[in-house]
């Protein structure tokens, strides 16, 4: 699961860039003049990768799965609850994007749509990771994501 989150996911992190959001905002265009560096390729495997996912997922979505099933009358982490979690810390995390986002592109409503949707897209299929097999797992994916991309912006645009 986690590879095929990879492989779809890496591409479908630039695809929409490339084809869709570019045509939207030349900020998103411009972004793609320069190719990535090895530090940058380094610091989006090791920071989204990790330090990310250890605090959205391993952290936020389990204190919220936390406080959600105990505020709940019969205190059980029911998937409703999980699922609960998931949504809101997606929405989180693509809400934490947000300030570079605007730093880089500035705030149209194209770019916060693309923020919203792909970031709170892919927290929440991390989020569905973590809680399907482990942080391990969504670590990987998230990490793997941003190197397949990476290497589809090296190689073909």
């Amino acid at each position: 699961m986690t590879g095929i989150v990879t492989l779809i996911g890496g591409a479908a992190l630039i695809l929409p860039d490339v084809f869709i959001f570019s045509r939207f905002s030349e900020a998103v265009a411009d972004s793609y003049l320069q190719k990535p560096s090895i530090n940058y390729i380094i610091t989006s495997l090791t920071y989204g990768g990790v330090v990310e996912e250890v605090m959205m997922r391993l952290f936020l979505m389990s204190l919220v799965v936390l406080i959600i099933s105990r505020l709940r009358a019969d205190k059980e982490v029911t998937g409703g609850v999980v699922l609960a979690s998931n949504i809101i810390v997606a929405l989180v995390f693509a809400a934490g994007h947000l300030p570079s986002t605007a730093m880089t592109m500035g705030i149209t409503v194209p770019i916060l749509i693309r923020c919203f949707l792909m970031n709170g897209g892919f927290g929440f299929v991390f989020g569905y990771l973590y809680q399907k097999y482990g942080i391990y797992y969504a670590m990987l994916a998230h990490a793997g994501v941003h190197l397949v991309s990476k290497l589809i912006w090296i190689l073909f645009i």
